[in-house]
């Protein structure tokens, strides 16, 4: 026997590797962090993310683009703090 799906009732939301997602909820951007949910929600307001209806989403492109940027950035700041050191001990030579 087959069985029926009424036309009127939703089917459930199928399942969408990350890789093909256009944008992902907090927990789930927390997840794909490897930070907490909480601290997630502390840095928020530092991220690319759209609020709509109550809805928290974060676009997974931008969050890429987001920690890239952050991590050259840093990187740039320890090599400055590098080369400074560097710099005052063949000074004291």
């Amino acid at each position: 026997m087959t069985r029926r799906v009424d036309a009127g009732t939703p089917h459930p939301p199928r399942r969408v590797a990350l890789s093909d997602r256009l944008a992902l909820r907090p927990r789930e951007a927390a997840a794909a962090l490897g930070v907490s949910e909480r601290t997630f929600r502390q840095l928020l307001p530092q991220l690319p993310h759209v609020r709509e209806g109550g809805v928290v989403l974060v676009p997974v492109d931008a969050l890429r683009t987001w920690l890239m940027e952050r991590a050259r950035s840093q990187a740039s700041a320890t090599d400055s703090a590098v080369a400074e050191i560097l710099e005052s001990i063949a000074q004291d030579d």
